[in-house]
């Protein structure tokens, strides 16, 4: 049963409880209560606290910024009630769980942000810069950036606008000198991306296609 567990099925937790089996057993090199948090089963977790498992086992601030990386809205939403820091950044990067969220465009992404700013999450919180970042799970180093330069290169646009009306800059600038709208420029973001982080004389002409379009033409009667 602990092996279906760990590959997913946490909903067996409930009957390996009632079977009097120890709340703090482990699979895989993991306790269930990590299981449940690593595939974000709130139901699961509220469970094994009634049996006497602890939250601070998942680690340090109860392990929001994984939860928020792997897109479990419902848990990050938990763990803020349940007292973890939304604006924890810790370690030399300096990586605040906004930023651990903003690393791909999904819709879980999207209520991750959503539940962290409402929660109370600083969106203009920079990380420090030349430090190596797991939050690709690639060879990649930080560059001083906010959540809102992330969220301009793999966020959605609802993302950024939220991010914006909670008080994000536009202007703001990494190590490098870049501002989110350079980011969007970098990774050919669409035009509504585009022009949710212009800023000052930066403009999009309202009628702008992609260079794709521009480049092959129309036939004309």
């Amino acid at each position: 049963m602990l092996e279906r567990v760990a590959e997913g099925r946490t909903d067996l937790v409930f009957e390996w409880l009632e079977d009097a089996n120890p709340v703090d057993a482990t699979t895989g090199g993991a306790t269930l209560i990590e299981w449940c948090a690593y595939y974000g089963d709130v139901s699961a977790i509220r469970h094994l606290l009634a049996y006497g498992a602890s939250l601070s086992s998942l680690g340090h601030n109860y392990d929001l910024a994984g939860a928020a990386f792997h897109g479990h809205w419902r848990l990050v939403e938990f763990l803020a009630e349940q007292g973890a820091n939304v604006n924890d950044a810790p370690g030399p990067a300096r990586e605040s769980p906004l930023h651990c969220a903003l690393v791909r465009p999904a819709t879980t992404t999207e209520r991750v942000v959503s539940v962290l700013l409402r929660a109370g999450a600083e969106p203009n919180v920079t990380m420090e810069p030349g430090v190596e970042t797991g939050a690709f799970m690639r060879d990649s180093r930080t560059c001083g950036e906010t959540p809102l330069h992330r969220a301009a290169a793999f966020g959605s646009l609802a993302s950024i606008v939220e991010l914006i009306e909670a008080g994000a800059h536009r202007e703001i600038r990494d190590v490098n000198g870049d501002t989110p709208l350079t980011w969007v420029s970098w990774y050919q973001r669409d035009t509504p991306v585009l022009r949710a982080l212009s800023f000052g004389e930066h403009r999009v002409h309202p009628d702008r296609e992609s260079m794709e379009v521009y480049l092959v033409g129309r036939p004309v009667d």
